[in-house]
């Protein structure tokens, strides 16, 4: 599958609420999710789509517990 990248630019203020939510949302998940993860979820909710399947962050291992 063909994938874009976009090119995002916040504000500190956001950057920050960002980060807050990846710590927050590690306890759930086991390790902290990317900022990229994070603006997923986001537009996730806002669009109402479930866009796990078609938007997995293609650089992270499949395996649970596997470091590159």
């Amino acid at each position: 599958m063909e994938r874009s990248q976009l090119n995002l630019r916040i504000s500190d203020q956001l950057g920050k609420l960002i980060d807050a939510k990846r710590i927050e949302l590690s306890a759930q998940m086991g390790t902290i999710p990317s900022r990229s993860d994070i603006l997923r979820f986001a537009l996730e909710m806002y669009l109402g789509q479930d866009l796990s399947d078609s938007e997995v962050d293609r650089r992270k291992s499949t395996t649970k517990g596997s470091k590159a």
